[in-house]
């Protein structure tokens, strides 16, 4: 009697487990595809998208590195490419890169494009302005070249930003074998250009009127700095940095932001790129990240920065305390993707563009 009793007590018990186990996988089922339900997929099928660029709330522009500018409208690529975009060199991470719509779109139609200039012999970021007008980008004017050419494929940046009164602010990479030059003003390598709406160097920019120096040059010492965001004129960078040393910035003219000379990374094989994390005379880093995440682009959105990565396939949420930043941690990490760029869509939600082919733009339904 004892033995049956014992059998059916096992057997109860059992039953039990296996109910209360399924009711927490149903629990944790529900919970995954509740987290998941706060990112809609807008569209898919896009080949190396890099930026975007919101007309209105139905009408969006995404560059592919390929060159190619695509139209999407009501939640439809259309199957016609924006005509009229710059011959681009598209290798290594050249391609098109930005774009960004002029701050009185809505009356001059007007937009700007940076991009990879030249050929293997001879290449450069290069930044443009052009009129949409329907499909079309007509009145293409080129604003500036970045000097002198390069014969690398790699480290382009070519973020782009405007100011308040309309000046605008352009990323050019190091040129990743030019990395020393970055250190130097009498080339654009590891540099943040201004300029005025017609090309010209900024009257207040810091070496205007350096012997030796080009005038466009509004910060120095930068790598691979590929988001700007700005905040009533603050302007928030990150950069790549090589194997460890990824930055979060807070910028400022005439200031020199360290690299080569100070980094927290080392070389991707391994050797040592410099010493020196500190240097007297060059800017500490707000964030870095070690090992990399690779940094993409960068948002402000609710009083925070939301930085995408690339290596690290993740959102990451940044706080603002008036100079200072601190890293919140990752945020929606069940996308898991290598997510490219980032911007606030006018119906107050993030938008996300993930890397690569058959890549996707994605919205995020609530913040985190």
């Amino acid at each position: 009697m004892l033995k049956i009793f014992s059998t059916v007590f096992v057997a109860s018990v059992a039953v039990l487990l296996s109910a209360l186990m399924n009711t927490h996988a149903a629990s944790q089922g529900n919970s995954n595809s509740e987290a998941k339900s706060r990112v809609i997929t807008v569209v898919n099928g896009l080949e190396s998208p890099w930026a975007m660029a919101f007309i209105s709330e139905t009408e969006i522009l995404i560059t592919e590195r390929g060159g190619t500018l695509r139209m999407l409208r009501d939640g439809k690529l259309l199957e016609q490419a924006v005509s009229g975009t710059p011959e681009v060199y598209h290798a290594g991470q050249g391609g098109l890169l930005d774009v960004m719509l002029d701050a009185d779109f809505a009356n001059n139609r007007t937009l700007y494009l940076s991009y990879a200039h030249g050929d293997a012999r001879g290449n450069a970021t290069r930044l443009m302005s052009a009129v949409l007008d329907g499909n079309a980008l007509q009145q293409q004017k080129v604003l500036f070249t970045a000097s002198p050419l390069k014969t690398t494929a790699h480290h382009y940046a070519g973020r782009i930003a405007q100011m308040s009164d309309g000046s605008l602010l352009l990323t050019v990479g190091d040129g990743f074998d030019y990395r020393e030059q970055a250190q130097e003003l009498d080339n654009h390598f590891g540099k943040i250009v201004r300029i005025n709406q017609d090309g010209s160097a900024h009257q207040d920019n810091p070496f205007l009127n350096k012997p030796g120096a080009l005038p466009e040059i509004w910060s120095y010492g930068h790598r691979n700095h590929q988001a700007l965001t700005l905040v009533n004129d603050v302007v928030y960078e990150n950069e790549h940095g090589p194997k460890g040393g990824d930055e979060v910035n807070i910028i400022e003219p005439g200031l020199n932001y360290g690299w080569p000379v100070i980094t927290y990374g080392i070389d991707y094989n391994g050797a040592q790129i410099t010493p020196f994390t500190e240097y007297d005379g060059m800017q500490q880093p707000k964030v870095q990240w070690t090992p990399s995440i690779a940094p993409s682009a960068m948002a402000y959105f609710k009083g925070d920065l939301y930085v995408t990565s690339l290596a690290e396939r993740s959102l990451r949420k940044l706080s603002i305390d008036a100079d200072k930043i601190s890293d919140s941690g990752k945020v929606f990490d069940h996308i898991n993707e290598r997510l490219r760029d980032i911007a606030v869509g006018p119906d107050g939600l993030l938008y996300i563009l993930t890397d690569g082919d058959n890549a996707k733009l994605l919205k995020l339904t609530t913040s985190n």
